[in-house]
Parts: C-alpha cells; structure tokens; sequence
C-alpha cells in the first residue's frame, strides 16, 4: 500500500450511481458503513480463526464496495486470501494495519464530506 497517495479514499462518482447525489441517503449510508467499521474491525486480529477473519475481510469489502471505498475494499480482498495455507500471522498484521489504516482514511474522508454538508446547510 502507498500510504502517500493522493486520491480520494471515496469515488463519490461510484457512491452516486446509487444515491443520485441524494444527501439524506448518502448520511444514511455513511452511517451504515461507520456501524459496520464499528462492529467487524474489533474482531479483526491477526491471530484470528479461518472463519472469523473471512467473515471480517469479507463484510468490511462489501461495506466498503457500497460506499466506493474501492481501495479499502482491495484491501479486504487482499486480505480475504490469507487463511488456510496462505494463513501467515506476519502476512495477517500487515493486512491489519492496512485494513485500519483504510478504514481511518474513509471515516475521515467521510467526516469531511459531512462537515461540507453541514457548512452547506448553514449557508442557505
């Protein structure tokens, strides 16, 4: 992962497919995905089972794919493969660090978007 780069952590062209640019369902996903982030990325250690860190890597990916958080979701999906014989805890904590790394950079991209909205809102 290039923890340097420069594009946005949410394709909001992605994200609007869905939504239409509706701002009401917009914050009502962005709220789903932070309850999900909540909820998997507690549960996601490196030495976890097989079927637990599938089941997290797998979740925290279709999260992310919903909101185009097309990055973070590449890296579940990295992350997806590292059970049974590609299971390596080294392998696992880099993709850990990754995953949160990630998921930082989308609830802040998101608090931002957020924030524009709020602003927007004051002004009119």
């Amino acid at each position: 992962m290039d923890i340097n780069d420069s594009e946005p952590e949410i394709d909001f062209d992605h994200l609007n497919q869905y939504v239409g640019g509706d701002i009401s369902l917009t914050k009502e996903i962005f709220g789903l995905f932070k309850n999900q982030v909540d909820i998997w990325a507690k549960q996601l250690q490196a030495d976890a089972d097989d079927e637990i860190w599938s089941a997290v890597t797998h979740s925290l990916k279709g999260s992310a794919r919903a909101i185009g958080a097309m990055k973070l979701a590449q890296a579940c999906e990295n992350a997806e493969s590292l059970v049974g014989e590609g299971r390596k805890l080294s392998a696992r904590q880099v993709a850990v660090d990754t995953l949160e790394i990630r998921i930082d950079r989308a609830t802040i991209e998101i608090g931002r978007w957020e924030y524009r909205q709020t602003m927007n809102a004051m002004r009119s």
